[in-house]
């Protein structure tokens, strides 16, 4: 398996402020609810978009990763306020993947844009993408505010995988 350098991972703060949003709005009123998984997607889009976020490349350096990861924390602390997060436990689970991604062997960590281009450029490979949601889920064509978090459509694949149109 290889997971792309760029690709941002998911905290269990970010899961917590998922589902912090939708109980607020189920207050506000039923027809304010969204309908979220609840799985973190809508915080971890905002994160990306507000230049915070985590990347799987950051878990290549533990040492600068620790400084990113406490920052990080902090906004989602203060923008949530959030009290009761337990960043030991996250840590201690970051601490194995970051150790399972560098561990010996084939390294798990690519640059996601050169490995899909080796793909591009070998006549003999396909790429086959798939994709889980349709159009009226996705965020710019879909029935807002009742949409994912991300680009539902073929233009995903080129903003997702680098692969030109």
């Amino acid at each position: 398996m290889k997971l792309s350098n760029r690709a941002h991972l998911v905290s269990n703060i970010q899961i917590l402020a998922d589902n912090m949003q939708e109980e607020a709005r189920a207050k506000e009123s039923a027809n304010q609810v969204i309908g979220t998984t609840n799985r973190g997607i809508g915080p971890t889009y905002a994160s990306k978009a507000l230049r915070i976020g985590l990347r799987v490349g950051d878990l290549e350096d533990w040492e600068t990763f620790l400084p990113k990861y406490d920052r990080f924390i902090k906004v989602f602390e203060q923008q949530f306020g959030i009290t009761n997060f337990d960043k030991k436990k996250e840590l201690d689970e970051l601490r194995q993947l970051y150790e399972k991604f560098n561990g010996t062997g084939d390294k798990m960590i690519v640059d996601g844009i050169d490995y899909m281009h080796k793909f591009l450029i070998d006549p003999s490979k396909r790429i086959i993408a798939e994709g889980a949601n349709a159009t009226m889920l996705d965020t710019d064509f879909g029935t807002y505010p009742y949409v994912t978090s991300s680009s539902t459509t073929i233009g995903g694949v080129c903003t997702g995988l680098g692969v030109p149109p």
